[in-house]
């Protein structure tokens, strides 16, 4: 089972309106309850009263006498709050009818008992609904709404459209000041209070100026009947004023019974004592709010610097992820050109052992047949002239001033087979100088078959400009 010492203050609160309300002093099963109605505990009170009808006089007494206001309300009995709200309007009538008051006190306090058993009997013998299967209380609202129009017309204070419970959690949560009417069928000043003060635009610009939570219900329904039990009504119409309050020895705030007004009130009246009971217990309220707004302006800080801390991290990330992709697009550069450079130098080892290929298999100059003999003047100024055979092709030509450098040096390396996946390619042309004419590397046709070139010609090389570049890099 879950320990008090791991329960938020939030939830310690509900479990002690649920005792409060409950009577229910098994701490294990009011944390059961609790947990299997997810901590709601409009649906957890629900469960008891469908689950445990009370239904004999004796337990109708004991929860006249031990309960609480739903939902943690600590009403205010007769005895205290109740006197004060009567002394004042007795006063004023004491001071007319003093001497029948005197004469007549005697039959005065007879009536009262015999009106108080007469009630309590009633309520005994009486229990409209409260055996029957619970409705939903909001329907219960709205139907005590509609019922309400259709007497006394739209222009009314404003009723809450939910369920008592309801009401009271959000009061208690906006730390708003809550009207409690309770009103019967059975008395007749329940029309004139309706039609004239709950009707009245005084009243009803008051409630809304104060913005004060109302919530009204009959007592011959099965919600209306429960709250009347726990807030101790004897006189309808009934009216409570309550307000979340701090008591000596309970750290916890609980939503508590602070003004009644039992019977028929005029709308100044009415107006009067609400604004007095606000103004003296406003204090506390106002207290109770200026703790939660510190509360939720350090919760507010705490997120706005959590906030502040994760862009900064993630802007921290971003510049990390964008420097580590700066890098790796280098590195990729890098790579890309040490792979350029090693292709280049692959490139020129092949062409080397290439040309040392053609040099290796170069025919030898002929002395003797029928040979063509050709001058070259070379890219770089030289002259030479060399013969070869008739059928030689031009192919040939090129194949000799491709190796010619070689020629000139000592101890070349011989290359038997050419280098694979390599396409030879000439860095110069060879042409006639007049008319130009230039050849391309035909291994095909023989020099006998060309007349420019048979049987002796004059031949220019020259090399291709885009070569010397790639030659001097």
């Amino acid at each position: 089972m879950v320990s008090l010492s791991a329960l938020d203050e939030e939830k310690r609160d509900v479990l002690s309106q649920y005792q409060s309300i409950t009577q229910t002093k098994d701490l294990d099963e009011a944390l059961g309850q609790l947990i299997e109605h997810d901590w709601n505990l409009e649906k957890a009170i629900q469960n008891v009263y469908e689950n445990n009808p009370k239904d004999t006089r004796e337990e109708l007494e004991e929860e006249v006498a031990s309960s609480t206001a739903t939902r943690g309300i600590t009403p205010t009995y007769p005895a205290t709050t109740v006197h004060n709200t009567f002394r004042s309007s007795h006063q004023a009538r004491q001071s007319r009818f003093n001497f029948l008051s005197i004469l007549f006190w005697p039959f005065g306090i007879a009536w009262n008992i015999t009106w108080s058993i007469l009630s309590l009997a009633s309520r005994i013998i009486y229990r409209p609904t409260i055996t029957n299967k619970p409705r939903d209380p909001r329907v219960l609202a709205f139907e005590f709404i509609e019922s309400f129009e259709t007497k006394y017309g739209e222009n009314h204070v404003e009723f809450f459209k939910g369920g008592y419970s309801q009401a009271l959690e959000k009061a208690r949560k906006e730390l708003r000041f809550m009207l409690v009417i309770l009103q019967s069928d059975d008395h007749d000043d329940t029309q004139e209070f309706s039609r004239e003060t709950l009707t009245s635009p005084q009243v009803i610009d008051f409630i809304k100026e104060k913005n004060i939570l109302v919530w009204g219900g009959n007592v011959r329904e099965s919600e209306a009947h429960k709250v009347s039990y726990a807030l101790q009504a004897t006189t309808y119409p009934f009216i409570a004023l309550i307000a979340l309050q701090t008591s000596l020895g309970n750290a916890t705030p609980k939503m508590t019974v602070i003004e009644r007004i039992e019977g028929p009130s005029h709308p100044a009246e009415f107006i009067s004592q609400i604004e007095i009971a606000i103004d003296r217990q406003g204090a506390v309220v106002n207290r109770l709010k200026n703790e939660r707004s510190q509360r939720d302006m350090e919760r507010q800080l705490l997120k706005d610097q959590d906030a502040a801390y994760h862009q900064s991290l993630r802007a921290d990330q971003e510049k990390a992820r964008l420097a580590q992709e700066e890098k790796e697009a280098l590195a990729r550069i890098e790579e890309q050109a040490q792979d350029e450079l090693r292709q280049i130098e692959l490139y020129k080892e092949k062409r080397t052992q290439y040309i040392q290929y053609l040099y290796a298999n170069l025919p030898e100059e002929p002395t003797e047949g029928r040979i063509a003999k050709l001058s070259f003047r070379l890219a770089g100024g030289d002259r030479i002239i060399r013969k070869f055979k008739h059928d030689d092709t031009v192919d040939t030509l090129y194949r000799f001033v491709e190796v010619f450098p070689l020629l000139q040096q000592e101890n070349v390396k011989h290359v038997d087979v050419p280098p694979s996946d390599y396409v030879h390619q000439y860095k110069f042309t060879i042409h006639s100088p007049y008319p130009r004419m230039e050849y391309e590397p035909d291994t095909q046709t023989h020099l006998c078959d060309i007349k420019s070139l048979w049987p002796s010609a004059t031949l220019v090389v020259e090399a291709v400009d885009e070569d010397e570049d790639e030659d001097d890099e």
